[in-house]
C-alpha cells in the first residue's frame, strides 16, 4: 500500500473526485476500477493483476491512473503520441488540433519537423516566405500552455529536426534564446553524418533536393554540444539505430515521443507501465519467477487495455491498433542495485541491470506469443521482422520511460533507469534556516554502522557521502547520487540496458557544473559507438530550478519576513480547503492551502465542467499566490480583488435570479472566499531526520514545479519534481 507521500501523488493526481472537487475514492478502490476495466472478477489474471498493482509491483503510467475506468472522461491509456506535420498551414493547423486533443486525453506528442521549409524559402501559393521550422516549434509551443494534460499535467512534446535540414542551426540555439518551454529538442543524427564527422568533410544542408548551404560537419557537431552545454537541449536521437530495430521495416520511425525512450510511427501511440524492481530484491538476490511473472501480467493487461481504449483521433485508434505497441519498464533500478549491495557505476551493477531487462524482454515476448495463439497476431505482422517464424501480438514490447509521479507513489528513490539523485537535498526556510533531507536508504544503511549525527550534516552540507571522514567505505561504494557517477558510467548503464530492448531508454546523463563542452561531445560519440538510440545531458546549473545537493554555503542570517524580490518557498506538505464559487460564467473551485500560522500560502482556481475564463483564473490564482509568498498581506490582495469593476456576466444573473456566490464578480467572489478562510489554522507537517525535527521546505528557485512550487530536477530526460512527483513529460 501508499505510504505517505505517495498517498499525496495519488490524491493530488489519479483520486477521483465528486462534482464538488472532492476526493471520492481510495487508492485500493483506484486499482479496482482499472483493473476492472479490462477482466470481470472471474477472469483468471484478474486477482494477480489485482494484487500486484496493490502492492505497488506493477505500477501503471499516468494516464492510466487518471482516465481508465473513470465515468467522466474517455478511457485513453497512453502516454505517449506521434504525428506527421507536412509542409502546408492547411496541415500544420490541423495537426496543431489534433494535439491539443491528444494533449486533453493525458498524452504527450513527438514530432519530426523536418517536412517542414526553411525560413525564409518562397510559398508559391501566396509567394510569400516561409516562416520555418521554429517559429512553427514556437507557436505549438504557446499552444501547449492552453491544455491540461487529463487535467493533471501541462502538454509536453518532442521536436526533432534532421541534421541536413537547412535551418539546423537555429534549431540548435533555439532553447538558449528563451522563448520555448514546453518542448524537448533532438537533432536527428544519421550514420551518414557521423561518417563526414570522423572524417571532417563537409555537410550539406538541403531540403527538397536543393542544396541550402554546404558547412563542415563539426560546425553543427559543436553547435550541438555549446548549445547542451548552456541549456541541456538538444539531445541526440540517432535515426539509423532506430530504424534498423524498426519491427515493421515499411513504418519510417524518425520520431519518438517527449521523453526519446518510444520511436514510433504516424498515429502511433504506446501503452507504458513499469515494475517496481525494490519489490524484487532481498537478501537473497532479484527474485527472478516473480520478475517473470509481473512481467507477463504486465503483457497481457496492456494488451487488453488497447482493446478497451478511447483514443483522441480515429488515425490514432487504427494505427495504434495495427502495431499493437506496449512498453513495459521498470523503476527503482538503483533502490534494487542498493539492496543488492551494487554499486551503480561497477560491471557487477551493470550485469545486473542487464539481467533484469533480459529477463523481462524474453518474459514479455513468450506472453505475446501466447497472446497471438488466443487472440491473433496484430495486423501488421505479416508486414514485419516476426513473419512468418513468430508470431506474435505485439511489435514491441519494452520500454524504459519516465517515472516520476509513478516512482514517488511507489516510494522508489531511483527514477526508473536513474540513479538517486543526490545523498542528501539542502532545504531551507525563512524562519528556521537551512535543514537536510537524507535518502531513507542512506539512513539506514548508516544507522546499521552506528554514523553520528554530526558526520551526517557533513554529508547534508556536501550533498555526497564520498570522501567523508566517518562514512564506512561500504556505504561510499554503494551510494552515489547522480553526480557522483561519471557521464562514462552513465552511459554504460545505459547501452547495457538497451541491448535487450526492443524500443529505448529515456536516461539523463548527469555532469558536474564544470564540464567541458569537449566533455559533452565525448559523452554524445560514446553513446552513439555503444549502441544507444538516443542521449541528454544535463550540465548542473545551466539551467536555474534545479534542487541543490548539499551546500558549502554558510547559513544566512534571519531576516523577519521575504526580502525584495524574495519569494517564500512552498512548503512541502500544505493542508487546506475547496469552495465552490458560482459565477455569472459557470462554476469555479477555489482551493486555498495554509502554512502552519494559519495563513493562506497559495491559492489554485479552476474552472467547472460549464466553462469560465480558465487562463484568466490561473492567472489569478498564480499572482494571488506569488503576492502572498512574496510577503504582501492576505488582506491587501483581498482588498484588490474587492476593488475591481461588476462583471456584466454577474448583473445579468442578478437580473435573472440566477443563483451566484457573493461578490460582483469573480474577482470579489474569490476576495470573499479567502477573507472567510484567512482565519483556518491547519498544522503543518515536519520530517524527521535522525533524532532531529526538520521543518520540510525547499529551496527557492526559479523553475519551479507548477505542481506544488518546489524545486525540479532533470532526470531521464525530463523536468521532475522529487517533492509531488510531477513531470513536465
Amino acid at each position: 500500500m501508499l505510504n505517505e507521500n505517495g498517498l499525496k501523488v495519488f490524491n493530488a493526481r489519479y483520486a477521483g473526485r465528486d462534482e464538488e472537487g472532492n476526493i471520492n475514492e481510495t487508492f485500493e478502490q483506484a486499482v479496482d476500477r482499472i483493473v476492472s476495466s479490462v477482466y470481470d472478477n472471474k477472469h483468471p489474471l484478474y486477482k494477480d493483476t489485482r494484487d500486484a498493482i496493490l502492492n505497488l509491483e506493477l505500477v501503471p503510467s499516468t494516464p492510466i491512473w487518471a482516465n481508465i475506468g473513470k465515468n467522466d472522461r474517455p478511457w485513453q491509456p497512453s502516454a505517449c503520441f506521434v504525428l506527421d506535420v507536412e509542409d502546408s498551414l492547411d496541415d500544420m493547423y490541423r495537426v496543431l488540433k489534433d494535439t491539443a486533443l491528444i494533449f486533453k486525453s493525458g498524452g504527450g506528442v513527438g514530432y519530426n519537423f523536418s517536412s517542414i521549409r526553411p525560413k525564409g524559402s518562397l510559398v508559391m501559393s501566396t509567394k510569400g516566405k516561409a516562416s520555418g521550422v521554429v517559429e512553427l516549434i514556437k507557436l505549438y509551443d504557446a499552444s501547449s500552455n492552453m491544455v491540461m494534460q487529463g487535467g493533471v499535467r501541462r502538454g509536453a512534446s518532442m521536436g526533432i529536426l534532421n541534421v541536413d535540414h537547412p535551418e539546423i542551426m537555429e534549431f540548435i540555439n533555439c532553447k538558449r534564446d528563451g522563448g520555448i518551454t514546453n518542448f524537448n529538442l533532438s537533432v536527428g543524427i544519421t550514420d551518414e553524418f557521423i561518417k563526414a564527422l570522423e572524417l571532417d568533410t563537409t555537410w550539406d544542408l538541403k531540403f527538397g533536393g536543393k542544396v541550402y548551404k554546404t558547412v563542415y560537419a563539426r560546425e553543427i557537431w559543436d553547435a550541438i554540444a555549446e548549445a547542451a552545454h548552456a541549456c541541456g537541449d538538444p539531445g541526440l536521437i540517432f535515426l539509423d539505430k532506430i530504424q534498423a530495430s524498426n519491427p515493421i521495416p515499411g513504418d519510417k520511425l524518425d520520431k519518438t515521443n517527449p521523453c526519446g525512450e518510444q520511436p514510433l510511427a504516424n498515429g502511433e501511440s504506446c501503452l507504458l507501465l513499469s515494475i517496481n524492481l525494490a519489490k524484487l530484491v532481498d537478501k537473497n538476490g532479484l527474485n527472478v519467477p516473480r520478475l517473470e511473472k509481473l512481467t507477463t501480467l504486465a503483457t497481457w493487461f496492456l494488451d487488453s487495455l488497447i482493446d478497451v481504449a478511447e483514443y483522441p483521433l480515429p488515425l490514432i485508434d487504427e494505427n495504434t491498433k495495427a502495431s499493437r505497441k506496449i512498453g513495459i519498464g521498470f523503476t527503482g533500478l538503483h533502490d534494487a542495485l542498493i539492496m543488492a549491495g551494487l554499486p551503480y557505476d561497477s560491471d557487477e551493477g551493470r550485469d545486473f541491470a542487464s539481467k533484469i531487462t533480459m529477463i523481462m524482454s524474453d518474459a514479455a515476448k513468450k506472453a505475446s506469443m501466447e497472446l497471438a495463439k488466443i487472440r491473433g497476431t496484430f495486423p501488421k505482422w505479416e508486414q514485419s521482422i516476426y513473419y512468418p517464424d513468430t508470431p506474435i501480438r505485439n511489435a514491441s514490447r519494452i520500454t524504459i520511460a519516465p517515472t516520476g509521479s509513478v516512482t514517488v507513489m511507489a516510494g522508489c528513490e531511483g527514477y526508473g533507469i536513474e540513479p538517486i539523485f543526490g545523498i542528501a537535498y539542502k532545504k531551507s526556510t525563512n524562519v528556521a534556516g537551512d535543514f537536510y533531507v537524507f535518502s531513507p536508504l542512506f539512513l539506514e544503511a548508516c544507522k546499521k554502522h552506528n554514523v553520528p549525527q554530526e558526520i551526517l550534516d557533513e554529508v547534508g552540507r556536501r550533498g555526497s557521502c564520498q570522501g567523508v571522514e566517518g562514512i564506512p567505505l561500504e556505504i561510499q561504494r554503494i551510494f552515489k547520487g547522480a553526480m557522483d557517477i561519471a557521464p562514462e558510467d552513465h552511459i554504460v548503464m545505459q547501452a547495457a540496458v538497451q541491448k535487450y530492448i526492443d524500443n529505448a531508454v529515456s536516461k539523463t546523463i548527469n555532469l558536474p557544473n564544470t564540464a567541458t563542452v569537449e566533455m559533452i561531445k565525448d559523452c554524445f560519440k560514446m553513446a552513439y559507438e555503444m549502441g544507444c538510440k538516443g542521449i541528454t545531458v544535463y550540465r548542473d546549473g545551466c539551467k536555474e530550478g534545479v534542487v541543490t545537493v548539499g551546500t558549502t554555503d554558510k547559513p544566512k542570517e534571519k531576516q523577519i519576513g521575504p526580502a525584495r524580490g524574495e519569494v517564500i518557498p512552498r512548503p512541502y506538505s500544505t493542508q487546506g480547503v475547496t469552495r465552490r464559487l458560482d459565477t455569472g460564467c459557470g462554476k469555479l473551485y477555489l482551493t486555498a492551502n495554509f502554512d502552519d500560522g494559519g495563513n493562506i500560502i497559495e491559492t489554485f482556481i479552476t474552472t467547472g465542467s460549464d466553462g469560465g475564463c480558465l487562463i484568466f483564473t490561473e492567472a489569478t490564482s498564480r499572482l494571488i499566490s506569488l503576492a502572498i509568498r512574496g510577503g504582501i498581506p492576505v488582506e491587501e490582495v483581498i482588498e484588490q480583488l474587492n476593488s475591481t469593476h461588476p462583471c456584466p456576466s454577474y448583473m445579468m444573473s442578478h437580473a435573472t435570479g440566477r443563483k451566484t456566490s457573493k461578490g460582483k464578480s469573480c474577482a470579489s467572489a474569490i476576495a470573499n472566499v479567502l477573507k472567510e478562510l484567512q482565519s483556518k489554522s491547519v498544522q503543518k507537517t515536519t520530517t524527521s531526520v535522525g533524532d532531529k525535527k526538520l521543518k520540510d521546505e525547499k529551496v527557492p528557485t526559479s523553475e519551479k514545479c507548477p505542481n506544488c512550487g518546489s524545486g525540479t530536477i532533470h532526470v531521464e530526460g525530463c523536468t521532475s519534481c522529487p517533492e509531488c512527483g510531477y513531470s513536465r513529460c
